[in-house]
């Protein structure tokens, strides 16, 4: 088996040093002396692990593994050891985060992490760390294993990239694109869009569902919440997020009902259902960006999901907005309530509501530089459905809005929790977490920036 990398480590000894070699292969790495056989092999799966250690320049210097319950440390140059850490990213995961990477400042809050802006050490990038419980379902580990799998699969412009992956002792961290803009949601609630704009939006929402089905992966939770734009005042680099729920194509496997409740196609509530739910989300938001209000309109969660399973869907209302054909076609097809009937991103791509962005080439480029900032006097939209979260009941005949469970074990300074570890009583627990104050701290030397658009909170409970 052909290696893909290969250089020298030195173990270290307290009077004699030895040299290994290292070879990475397709599955594994092995380290073996010089004219020997590998007298250790690291397989390249996700629940085994390697630390990294840096120098005072930042600058890697070793590795180390875990051998029959000892450490075992392996020093080489920095080149190599970047070309290593490079190679075999999202294949294995990696410790001691904070070693790696400085935290700043808090993101966001969704319903099943949080999200942080940090600083690669070494070169001074900007990322996002979304931090993952462990213990927040039975299944965490095996759902957080192919949230993994699932991003690193998919190369496409239009999702934010998984760049590595740490594993902590209560929680996952993984390593994001940092994404600077403000969601969907934010967008919609503090902005009024023109058609352009708007046009712009869907073609590269599409493009994204498009990208993601090619690689025979289905979202299953297409929301406002879940879009995020890269670039600040920007509705260029848009970015589908949050692949929690997301799982393979595979017509034999028995899916769940999940989704969040409005966005959610109607076929989910039956025995099997494919891919096509993503784009009946999508007419969901195509909905709510042309008409400015929801399609499902209930006062409740529970009345939103009664109204989403039933699907009665008016499309005579659409009168009073005006649209053009190509919009209302392109809503109803994607709206369609037959999965077999309703069209596919690809085919979407190729409607001619999408035609007309070559006959608006210069109008597109206008409103592509046109500011997408909200109103100033500071208050961000989400507030707006605060009540509605907070009148949220779970639902005994579907599966469970979730609620009640835990919250993430959050990065404090990177450091390791132990157990039943004290914390200081000059530092402060978040005032919603839900975890026992000795499973938890907060960063103590945070400044949470204030501007019109708050943290990237969760607004829309989802169905797990």
């Amino acid at each position: 088996m052909e290696s893909q990398l290969s250089f020298i480590c030195i173990r270290q000894h307290t009077f004699l040093d030895q040299k290994y070699v290292l070879q990475l292969l397709p599955n594994k790495i092995t380290l073996n002396q010089i004219g020997k056989e590998p007298k250790y092999i690291i397989e390249l799966e996700l629940h085994n692990t390697i630390s990294w250690q840096l120098n005072q320049m930042n600058q890697l210097i070793s590795f180390s593994i875990m051998w029959n319950n000892i450490e075992k440390q392996f020093h080489s140059t920095h080149e190599d050891l970047l070309k290593l850490r490079q190679t075999i990213k999202n294949k294995i995961m990696y410790k001691t985060v904070r070693h790696l990477y400085k935290p700043m400042q808090q993101l966001g809050e969704g319903n099943f992490d949080e999200v942080y802006l940090c600083i690669d050490r070494i070169n001074g990038n900007s990322y996002e760390i979304k931090c993952l419980a462990k213990n927040q379902f039975e299944d965490s580990i095996t759902r957080i294993h192919n949230e993994i799998s699932c991003l690193t699969k998919i190369k496409s412009e239009y999702v934010q990239n998984l760049h590595e992956v740490f594993n902590g002792e209560n929680t996952v961290y993984l390593i994001q694109e940092y994404l600077e803009g403000v969601n969907l949601y934010e967008l919609i609630m503090n902005v009024a869009l023109d058609r352009t704009q708007i046009l712009i939006i869907m073609k590269q929402l599409i493009t994204a569902v498009r990208d993601i089905h090619s690689y025979n992966i289905m979202h299953r939770d297409i929301k406002p919440i879940n879009i995020v734009f890269k670039n600040k005042d920007s509705i260029e680099g848009l970015k589908l997020t949050e692949f929690h729920l997301a799982v393979h194509i595979d017509p034999s496997q028995d899916l769940r009902i999940c989704g969040t409740p409005g966005y959610a196609a109607p076929e989910k509530f039956k025995d099997s259902y494919n891919e096509k739910v993503d784009l009946f989300s999508v007419g969901c938001i195509f909905f709510k960006l042309v008409t400015t209000r929801d399609l499902f309109p209930g006062k409740t969660s529970n009345e939103i999901l009664k109204m989403n399973k039933n699907c009665n869907i008016d499309f005579k209302i659409l009168q009073l907005y005006k649209l053009t054909p190509e919009e209302t076609d392109l809503l109803i097809n994607l709206l369609e309530i037959d999965p077999e009937k309703r069209i596919s991103a690809e085919a979407a791509l190729s409607h001619p509501y999408f035609q007309c962005d070559i006959i608006q080439h210069d109008q597109q480029q206008l409103a592509k530089k046109k500011s997408i900032q909200g109103p100033t006097n500071g208050d961000r939209s989400n507030n707006l459905l605060q009540k509605e979260i907070n009148e949220i009941e779970k639902n005994p005949e579907e599966l469970q809005v979730d609620q009640e469970s835990p919250r993430i074990s959050v990065i404090p300074n990177f450091k390791v929790l132990k157990k039943d570890s004290q914390i200081q009583s000059s530092q402060v627990v978040r005032k919603n977490s839900k975890l026992k104050k000795s499973e938890t701290q907060e960063y103590s030397q945070l400044n949470f920036n204030k501007s019109k658009f708050q943290a990237r909170n969760s607004v829309h409970q989802t169905i797990v």
